[in-house]
């Protein structure tokens, strides 16, 4: 019994030290070339009311109930919602037809606030779409671990969003 309890103590013990060492920083991003100028794009990403047209989340989870703010599209714009997966919020802190948005992101349990959002990239008679998460997981030593997963989990969801964005967009002409 000793023995077991050693190990177990080891163990905790490399978990906490691991945790320690890992980074906490999320940095997700995806980017797709859509057939459209930045303005056209900004027309799908910049209202909310469009985001069902492309985003992945009720794919994932068809519980999620969006609710939209007053303000719509534009800085200010908010949105929350909640589903078997949770619960969050989103509010446009920056909107350009020309680089794109910026939002805050919260998840209901976790106190981080990630900075989000969709860039533009000009390039002739298409444009690059560049989706990205950024924050610092809390708490430490967890949210360490799971910083290191963040890509894995959201990754996918960004790309299969940016595909659906691209035909909605694309298929609009």
């Amino acid at each position: 019994m000793r023995t077991f309890l050693k190990i177990i103590g080891v163990l905790i013990i490399l978990f906490i030290i691991g945790g320690l060492i890992l980074d906490n920083k999320v940095n997700v991003t995806r980017e797709i070339e859509i057939q459209a100028s930045p303005e056209k794009i900004h027309l799908f990403v910049n209202d909310l009311n469009q985001w069902p047209q492309w985003t992945p989340w009720i794919d994932l989870d068809p519980t999620i109930k969006t609710t939209i703010g007053a303000v719509t599209h534009g800085v200010g714009a908010m949105q929350s919602w909640t589903g078997e997966s949770g619960s969050g919020s989103l509010t446009f802190t920056q909107s350009s037809p020309e680089n794109g948005i910026v939002y805050d992101l919260t998840f209901e349990g976790d106190p981080t606030v990630y900075i989000s959002g969709m860039r533009y990239s000009a390039n002739g008679d298409k444009t690059i779409v560049t989706w990205y998460m950024t924050g610092e997981m809390q708490p430490i030593i967890i949210g360490n671990y799971f910083a290191q997963l963040m890509d894995v989990f959201v990754g996918d969801s960004f790309s299969s969003g940016l595909n659906k964005l691209k035909k909605a967009v694309e298929s609009s002409n």
